[in-house]
């Protein structure tokens, strides 16, 4: 696991955070009126919050396996 893949998870949350914010702003809009406008609507909020999830749970994976793991130092005195 390198530190490019964890960047690389970080930055799809992101997008997906950003996303997630366009969709609760407004789910469908329209430009223009009549016969030449032109309609958007974004995607599924729910599909979005799926892939937002699998995003937190793959950097905390990366990050818990990323940790510098210490060195436990016990002291021993004989009686």
């Amino acid at each position: 696991m390198s530190t490019a893949e964890l960047q690389s998870w970080q930055d799809r949350l992101a997008s997906y955070l950003a996303a997630e914010k366009r969709i609760l702003d407004s789910q469908e809009y329209q430009v223009g009126q009549g016969q030449t406008a032109r309609r958007n609507r974004r995607a599924e909020l729910e599909q979005v919050q799926n892939g937002i999830r699998e995003c937190q749970q793959k950097i905390g994976l990366l990050q818990a396996t990323m940790a510098p793991r210490g060195r436990r130092i016990i002291n021993l005195r004989p009686r």
